[in-house]
C-alpha cells in the first residue's frame, strides 16, 4: 500500500462517519417530526369527537330548559314518516293573546343530522272542515276539534352531526340516549322542574 493511500484513509473514514452521523439526525428528525404530526391529529380528532358530542348534549338540554319551568309540555312522540317510525321529542306551547295558537317544537334525528322543526301542532276547527286529518276532540265543544297537522322530517333544519336519538320521559325525568357519526354514545339525563313540562 502507498503512503497517499494510506494518508487519505483516515480521512475518508472521518467524513464517512460525519455522513453517516448527519444521515442518522435526519432520518431521526423525519421520525420525531412525522409522530409529532400523528399526535397533533389524533388530537384533533379526539377534541372534533369530544366537541361534536359536547354539542349535541347542549341543543338538547338547552331546547328542554327553555319551556321546563314555563308554559311549554313536552312530550316523546313516535312520528310515522314514509315507513319509518321517528322518535321525536316535542315541545308544546301555545302563543298568541288568547293562546289559541299551538306551535311544535319537534326535535330528532334525519339523514344523519339532529333537526329541528317548529310546525302548527293543531288547529281549533269546525268537524266539518276536517278532511283526512287526525284529531282530538274540544272536550268543552263537541262541535269542534283539534285537528292535528302532520309531520314531515324534511322540514326540519340541520343542526348538528347525529346518528341516534332515542328520547325517553318517565315522569319528570327525561333521558335521552344519542350516538354521534364517529359512534361515540352519551346519554343526556335531566329532571324537570316543579311546575314544569310534563307529559
Amino acid at each position: 500500500m502507498s503512503k497517499g493511500v494510506v494518508g487519505r484513509s483516515p480521512k475518508m473514514i472521518q467524513n464517512v462517519f460525519v455522513l453517516l452521523l448527519l444521515s442518522l439526525f435526519a432520518i431521526l428528525s423525519t421520525f420525531l417530526v412525522t409522530v409529532g404530526a400523528q399526535l397533533y391529529r389524533n388530537t384533533v380528532d379526539s377534541a372534533e369527537k369530544n366537541n361534536a358530542t359536547r354539542i349535541v348534549t347542549t341543543v338538547v338540554r338547552s331546547s328542554i330548559w327553555a319551556e321546563d319551568g314555563g308554559v311549554g309540555e313536552i312530550r316523546i312522540e313516535k312520528l310515522p314518516y314514509e315507513g319509518k317510525e321517528y322518535n321525536v321529542l316535542t315541545i308544546i306551547r301555545k302563543y298568541g293573546e288568547e293562546k289559541d295558537t299551538t306551535w311544535a317544537r319537534r326535535i330528532y334525528t334525519h339523514n344523519g343530522y339532529l333537526q329541528e322543526s317548529y310546525t302548527e301542532y293543531y288547529d281549533h276547527v269546525d268537524k266539518s272542515e276536517l278532511g283526512d286529518r287526525e284529531f282530538e276532540a274540544d272536550p268543552e265543544d263537541p262541535d269542534y276539534v283539534y285537528a292535528i297537522n302532520s309531520f314531515n322530517p324534511e322540514y326540519g333544519e340541520p343542526l348538528c352531526e347525529l346518528e341516534k336519538f332515542d328520547p325517553a320521559l318517565e315522569g319528570k325525568l327525561l333521558t335521552v340516549n344519542l350516538e354521534t357519526a364517529d359512534h361515540l354514545t352519551s346519554t343526556v339525563r335531566m329532571y324537570m322542574r316543579t311546575g314544569g313540562a310534563g307529559q
